[in-house]
């Protein structure tokens, strides 16, 4: 009964894909949409930067269990091939610590135990860069690597649950010393290294 109501609920979205036949692209082209739930639990920071109170350069370092949450809304495509392997190209948006948001573009691996087109078990991993907001941040590093289950909706149209380890690493401007309780404008700013770790919940759709 789920999965009927499932496959009533998404047959709007699958009727183009049907219509195309049994083509190459058919059956190797796929894309989709991901959304979910980000929590992050581990949070380090390496800051260098002039203190004007103080007078002198000040070297700030720490690493603490710090639980925040976020999301994240994706989009991917990519190439199906060996029944049970697919690689996709992803973008979007996602929160990765407190009032820090990146966009994300990576690319993602995927082996499917029993294929592509089976309900199943999955691994994955993925990686890239993410830019940001502010033209005067750096690159950020991003990272996950988990597993998950597919749902089939149809021939080729499914609902993938998923959960995964993600390390973020970050260089952001204008930042915040919690050691000491200040603010550092970035005019001051000499070093500026953070890292994040989480782990993500989320739910796709794949046709």
């Amino acid at each position: 009964m789920r999965r009927t109501l499932l496959i009533l609920l998404f047959s709007c979205l699958c009727g183009p894909l049907s219509a195309a036949g049994d083509g190459w692209a058919a059956r190797h082209l796929e894309y989709g949409v991901e959304w979910g739930y980000t929590a992050t639990f581990l949070y380090s920071f390496h800051f260098n930067y002039l203190s004007e109170s103080v007078g002198a350069r000040i070297d700030s370092r720490d690493a603490l269990f710090s639980y925040k949450s976020n999301g994240h809304v994706l989009g991917f495509a990519g190439v199906r091939f060996a029944r049970r392997l697919s690689v996709d190209a992803v973008v979007g948006w996602a929160g990765v610590y407190e009032e820090r948001r990146v966009y994300p573009v990576t690319l993602r691996g995927t082996c499917f135990f029993p294929g592509y087109d089976r309900d199943g078990w999955k691994v994955f991993a993925e990686g890239g860069l993410c830019s940001c907001a502010s033209f005067a941040d750096k690159s950020v590093a991003i990272a996950k690597a988990g597993f998950g289950r597919r749902l089939m909706l149809g021939t080729r149209s499914a609902m993938d649950f998923s959960l995964s380890l993600q390390g973020v690493s970050d260089h952001p401007v204008g930042v915040y010393d919690r050691l000491r309780g200040v603010s550092v404008p970035n005019d001051n700013l000499r070093r500026s290294d953070c890292k994040y770790l989480a782990l993500n919940f989320s739910l796709a759709l794949c046709f």
